[in-house]
């Protein structure tokens, strides 16, 4: 059912998600209607034994403690809720997609929860750098 799904789901549309399943902090998040999302722009760490981490590539957190910790924190926030996303792109079988709950969106919440960060390499138009922690400089005065 997801392959018909994903050939469906074409950039720019907008589809609706009731969240059954989180994988991790960044997805896949499972919907109801079968459709898979991982959320644009930000990366979650990974389990140790997903793709990118049996790889060894430098740019991925991978840490079965992190992971677990950013997929049980994301599921907290959205398990049985339903998302407004709209779909930007396909990844592994999945649709990366923005995704908004409520007013808010997801992948901002994210970042500002400490479940991911901002993954420049695919946020480019730096849409969420507004979601990212304001970082105090501190000067010594003496």
């Amino acid at each position: 059912m997801i392959l018909p799904l994903l050939a469906l789901v074409t950039a720019g549309k907008q589809f609706p998600c009731k969240v059954v399943s989180v994988h991790d902090g960044d997805g896949p998040i499972h919907c109801a209607s079968g459709a898979s999302v991982r959320l644009a722009g930000i990366q979650a760490p990974d389990f140790a034994d997903a793709e990118p981490c049996r790889k060894g590539r430098a740019e991925f957190v991978c840490s079965d403690r992190a992971a677990t910790e950013a997929r049980d924190r994301m599921r907290k926030l959205i398990q049985g809720r339903t998302l407004d996303c709209t779909a930007a792109g396909r990844s592994y079988r999945r649709i990366v997609a923005t995704c908004r709950l409520g007013a808010a969106d997801l992948s901002c919440l994210a970042i500002q929860r400490g479940i991911a960060t901002r993954w420049q390499k695919y946020d480019r138009q730096r849409v969420l750098v507004r979601c990212e922690p304001k970082r105090l400089l501190h000067l010594n005065a003496g």
